[in-house]
């Protein structure tokens, strides 16, 4: 960024010159707002938001298998984690998926247990029975552990 003149005392200040100090300011301010579009703000309810460089925010994205042609039974649970390393306890969202598009695949709710910096225990209910290959799509958003 280019250093502008000091104007000496007494000097008439000409448009020109409050027009580079204006863009000058302006061009500082977009490098340095939180409003920037190269900041993240990551946000848990109750707690202090924590506002870091889109570089070094962190999404995680994995489908894990959690019936492949199985028999399931309407009521059943099955429970799973996710493994990763966050600074702090990341956003989990997770959403199954009917891959083998049946009845008892349809019927599936997915529940976030816990999450702690290290890991996301979920746990899969099925509402009907029968046959069902479902996955569960999980996004988790935080901030890694090297970061920051």
């Amino acid at each position: 960024m280019p250093q502008l003149p000091i104007p000496q005392r007494g000097q008439p200040l000409d448009v020109a010159y409050i027009n580079s100090i204006v863009t000058t300011i302006n061009d500082l301010v977009k490098q340095v707002s939180p409003t920037s579009s190269n900041i993240t703000k990551i946000e848990r309810v109750g707690e202090t938001p924590n506002s870091v460089p889109t570089s070094q925010a962190s999404i995680f994205g994995v489908v894990k298998n959690i019936a492949n042609s199985a028999t399931v039974t309407a009521g059943e649970e099955k429970s799973f984690d996710i493994d990763f390393s966050f600074k702090y306890p990341p956003i989990v969202v997770a959403t199954p998926w009917n891959k083998g598009n049946t009845d008892s695949g349809k019927n599936v709710s997915v529940f976030i247990n816990n999450v702690t910096t290290s890991k996301a225990t979920l746990v899969a209910k099925f509402s009907a029975g029968g046959s069902a290959t479902v996955d569960v799509n999980v996004l988790i958003i935080g901030i890694p552990n090297w970061n920051v």
